[in-house]
């Protein structure tokens, strides 16, 4: 659980891990340096020796923060849940039954998200956005979504070096879209047809729109640094203005070919 300044959320957060109908988890909450009670509040709460606390002295950025907890979990599985969401009671034990009847080639598990917006402390209902299965690597490419929750399978994540923070955000941006292009450089997808992921959107979303122009570019540069690295076969098109959130259209490069 990588965290920075979520003391609204985090409390929420954390109750969804211990409400878990599975319950050999352990939880790992890195705190990336925050300057609210985020601390206090995360000790306040880990009532179990299975659930610890690491603080960061300076900020790095969720790029770092997750290549830090890479270096720490010792499990064959492990999710990602944001310190301003949260996951249905389910969540684990429909994700850790899926990953354990598929092959090592399968480097991740995703489910069904629902978006929450809060406005004056108070989380509505927006909508439930229902993935579905990618036929392959090009598929996912041209998915605008970002599927959620992502349940790695650990090694596979340490087999592609995890996390690139080169970028220019240092891997603070879309840190989640490069790591699965990354993964379908050598590995593939499962799907669990199930509603296990809350994102909610609030005012210090880095994904608000008013930063769509900066994950716009990070985006064709992921993109396109993918589609060369699988034999450059397609040409990526981005519908949309730049200043606001970006669609990604594949067309075949040689003839006979079929665009996604």
């Amino acid at each position: 659980m990588p965290t920075f300044n979520k003391a609204s959320f985090i409390q929420q957060t954390l109750l969804s891990i211990y409400q878990q109908s599975y319950t050999q988890w352990r939880l790992l909450v890195i705190d990336d340096a925050s300057t609210d009670r985020t601390p206090e509040l995360v000790k306040s709460l880990l009532t179990t020796p299975r659930a610890k606390l690491v603080q960061n002295k300076v900020n790095r950025g969720i790029g770092h923060i997750l290549n830090q907890a890479l270096s720490m979990v010792n499990t064959k599985y492990f999710i990602q849940v944001d310190g301003d969401d949260w996951i249905a009671p389910d969540t684990l034990e429909r994700l850790i039954h899926r990953m354990e009847k598929e092959p090592d080639s399968v480097a991740l598990a995703y489910a069904n998200t629902i978006h929450w917006h809060q406005i004056g402390g108070v989380d509505y209902y927006h909508k439930l956005v229902r993935h579905r299965p990618f036929q392959d690597r090009y598929d996912f490419a041209a998915y605008d979504p970002m599927v959620q929750p992502r349940f790695y399978r650990t090694a596979c994540v340490r087999q592609v070096g995890g996390w690139e923070v080169d970028d220019p955000t240092q891997g603070r941006m879309m840190e989640d879209r490069r790591m699965l292009l990354r993964l379908l450089d050598r590995f593939t997808f499962a799907y669990v047809d199930r509603p296990l992921y809350h994102f909610r959107y609030h005012h210090s979303n880095l994904s608000l729109d008013s930063n769509a122009h900066v994950y716009n570019r990070l985006r064709k540069l992921y993109t396109n640094r993918a589609l060369i690295r699988w034999g450059d076969h397609y040409t990526a098109d981005y519908v949309g203005p730049e200043h606001l959130w970006q669609s990604v259209r594949l067309v075949p490069k040689r003839k006979g070919g079929s665009a996604i």
